[in-house]
């Protein structure tokens, strides 16, 4: 199931925070970047409506739930700074939260406000008792998509929302033509799928990602309508920020792509068990030797056997955490297929949640 290889690629220090708004950690925290500072939001005077505001400004156009959590139930980094709703605005003041709250040292109720903006990760129609051997079965990974130029199966890509597609920056970055591209879904089967094809309305690829590195490397495709969702075809939950996936940890690595180095695009969907590997390993003068950046993660086996190899570009590496699945990487690059010491390479989802949300809430104001 690995795609293109180029030179290396370079880490770069953090960007400045260009997003005011963002849901942290395991539990789904909302915090509000003020005063220099990210800031939990205290539950007092919390409602609905600045649920709404909060999700329309990470780009979605409204919220599934709203919740309280104690504060001693947060990871420790999401305990020292805290904001509230300012109670003296009218609901219809409150535009944007970062305008709408003051600091405060700790929450009068102790407690805190968690989000969730859309309803993902779930596979409804999948049962587990069903599988055998690494062909997929209908439902097993509802948010994977086939990712056809000129009618022809390229890449993989992500549901994220019912007109989002996640996939990679090299998968499109030459074929800059959304009428040309066409996005199947809800199918195992790429020869005798009577899925229907959706036409693409935009693409956006990072402004960052150059053809000759290996940084940057996602993409975003508008689809022209909505998806409709069923037990076929179901989003994946992107991660938190600050969201930790352990090395080691087991997760899942799905597409078309040849189950053979050099060999043709697999007609049926095929997926893989990788553990995540540590940068620092994956870094090693005997693995990548130092192209690795921290925007990537890498997986698999470094004994080979086990990978991605081309055709699966731009589609999903995704980890269960607590019953949701979560958006951990999209395929980049390898070298060769399933050789030793040259694991899969996955743009990391968490290091780009801005860009995604950013390119989101701007389509959201046009």
């Amino acid at each position: 199931m690995s795609t293109d290889v180029g030179s290396a690629g370079h880490s770069r220090t953090a960007a400045p925070v260009s997003r005011p708004v963002r849901v942290s950690g395991q539990h789904g925290v909302l915090q509000v970047f003020t005063a220099a500072v990210w800031r939990t939001m205290c539950s007092e005077d919390w409602k609905g409506h600045h649920a709404n505001v909060a999700c329309g400004q990470l780009g979605f156009p409204s919220y599934v739930s709203s919740d309280t959590l104690r504060v001693d139930l947060l990871e420790e980094q999401f305990q020292g700074d805290f904001v509230s709703i300012n109670h003296l605005l009218s609901d219809d003041k409150v535009t944007a939260l970062h305008h709408a709250v003051y600091m405060r040292e700790e929450c009068a109720s102790g407690r805190v406000v968690t989000l969730k903006c859309t309803a993902c990760g779930l596979r409804t129609g999948y049962s587990a008792r069903i599988v055998g051997g690494n062909m997929s079965s209908l439902a097993q990974w509802p948010w994977q998509a086939s990712l056809q130029f000129q009618g022809y199966h390229l890449c993989g890509g992500s549901i994220i929302t019912p007109l989002w597609i996640v996939t990679a920056a090299h998968c499109v970055y030459d074929l800059y033509l959304p009428k040309s591209w066409t996005i199947q879904v809800g199918l195992v089967s790429l020869l005798d799928s009577p899925a229907p094809s959706y036409l693409v309305e935009k693409i956006i690829y990072h402004s960052k990602y150059k053809p000759k590195r290996l940084g940057n490397d996602i993409a975003l495709m508008k689809l022209a309508v909505p998806l409709t969702f069923n037990e076929m075809t179901q989003p994946i939950c992107l991660p938190n920020s600050e969201e930790n996936f352990p090395d080691g940890k087991m997760c899942w690595t799905s597409g078309w792509g040849s189950t053979e180095e050099g060999g043709d695009a697999s007609p049926v969907l095929n997926h893989a068990a990788v553990p995540l590997i540590s940068n620092k390993i994956c870094n090693h003068r005997d693995v990548y030797g130092g192209i690795i950046s921290p925007s990537m993660v890498c997986a698999g086996y470094l004994k080979g056997g086990v990978d991605s190899c081309q055709g699966d570009s731009g589609g999903p590496l995704v980890c269960q955490e607590r019953r949701l699945w979560k958006l951990v990487g999209a395929t980049s690059f390898g070298i060769g297929c399933a050789d030793v010491n040259k694991p899969g390479v996955y743009t990391r989802i968490t290091s780009f949640l801005d860009w995604i949300h950013e390119q989101l809430e701007r389509d959201l104001k046009t």
